[in-house]
């Protein structure tokens, strides 16, 4: 299990005051087999918050586990081979999405050829194969980059807003892509979004982040009910 404690994390050298925090006390968790989700609108912390539960930033104070142990500069590779992570720059812009599965893939001693190209199949993306990354829409691009991840068979993978700027047929190839990863080889999912709509029903646990704080948690049944009036404020 990933699990915070307490994360606080502001940008800058000086101490700030408590508004200038970007995370105050932050905590949350996700598990393999499960979808939880971030919600928060734009601007409320969910890429701050992503990059230090995956280490690329260090909390000023609190810290971060993962299966027991605390994620820090003698545990982070080993924690990065359980843990892909969605939103950062993971290949060569200049070559074709099979050259780069094809240098990538060493990297990661479970990788699955064989998954990725059903995940490609499935997304209906085999055309994007022997194109240059570069050339990809942005729906193209998250479909190739999701399916390669899955197909490194991690424990947990973790997006920052991958629905964002793309259209609704894309959406939903990328949405049963996650799906199909939890359902096929228990991968946990921690995704951030800000679009409740996409990710009503299929979610498990939700976050909600406003102002760099966990303002509510809990199951998808708790928190939606047979409705999301009281979220859809928070994302006003």
């Amino acid at each position: 299990m990933l699990k915070s404690f307490k994360l606080n994390y502001h940008y800058g050298i000086t101490q700030p005051k408590e508004d200038g925090f970007a995370i105050r006390d932050v905590f949350i968790n996700a598990e393999p087999g499960y979808i939880t989700c971030l919600l928060g609108k734009n601007a409320a912390g969910k890429t701050t918050l992503l990059s230090l539960l995956y280490g690329m930033l260090r909390p000023k104070s609190g810290n971060v586990n993962w299966e027991g142990k605390q994620v820090n500069d003698k545990t982070l590779a080993a924690y990065h081979r359980d843990v892909a992570y969605f939103g950062e720059t993971w290949c060569s812009m200049g070559l074709t999405v099979n050259k780069n599965v094809e240098m990538l893939s060493i990297l990661y001693p479970n990788f699955d050829r064989a998954t990725f190209d059903s995940l490609i199949t499935m997304a209906q993306a085999e055309s994007t194969l022997d194109k240059r990354y570069i050339d990809l829409s942005t729906g193209e691009k998250a479909k190739v980059e999701i399916a390669f991840l899955l197909a490194r068979k991690p424990k947990l993978i973790i997006l920052d807003e991958p629905l964002a700027n793309i259209d609704p047929v894309f959406k939903m190839d990328i949405l049963e892509l996650l799906q199909k990863g939890v359902a096929d080889n228990g991968t946990g999912v921690l995704i951030s979004t800000h679009l409740i709509d996409e990710i009503s029903d299929m979610v498990d646990y939700i976050y909600v982040l406003d102002n760099g704080r966990i303002t509510k948690h809990g199951t998808r049944f708790e928190l939606l009910g047979d409705g999301d009036g009281n979220l859809r404020e928070v994302l006003s």
